[in-house]
């Protein structure tokens, strides 16, 4: 059973996720709830995930945070066709080189915009596309 039942993931396998209004260590666990929640459908989804604005002022929590992608990861390779992050172009300005690093870190292809129709419409395309791992399923 799912650790959340969430709105989010009623447009699957499109899963959107809107943790802009939280700051951003409480954004952080609900992002990671969500992931796990889609990943334990055992089944290829995207992700379009609305971040905070602020960055942290403490790196309070970090470490657990790197824990959590370093769980996912490996369901994310094989299950997430794409995250899709929204921020504005001077967060993006300000993660650059985490955001370059994107699919390394997460394990499935990433992209980041300002535009939430662009996220959306990128999300769709990947998913659209074949999922790699699929093939070695079959």
């Amino acid at each position: 059973m799912s650790r959340t039942t969430d709105t989010a993931l009623t447009r699957w396998p499109l899963v959107v996720l809107d943790v802009s209004a939280l700051d951003p260590a409480a954004g952080a666990r609900r992002v990671g709830d969500v992931l796990t929640a889609a990943l334990e459908r055992r089944e290829p989804f995207a992700a379009v995930l609305t971040m905070p604005e602020s960055r942290p002022r403490k790196l309070a929590g970090a470490g657990e945070r790197v824990r959590l992608v370093k769980t996912l990861r490996p369901g994310l390779r094989n299950r997430c066709a794409g995250l899709a992050f929204v921020v504005s172009a001077e967060v993006q300005q300000a993660n650059a080189k985490a955001i370059r690093a994107g699919a390394k870190l997460w394990g499935c292809p990433t992209t980041a915009t300002h535009d939430p129709a662009a996220a959306l419409a990128w999300a769709r395309q990947q998913l659209a596309a074949p999922t790699p791992g699929a093939e070695e399923e079959r």
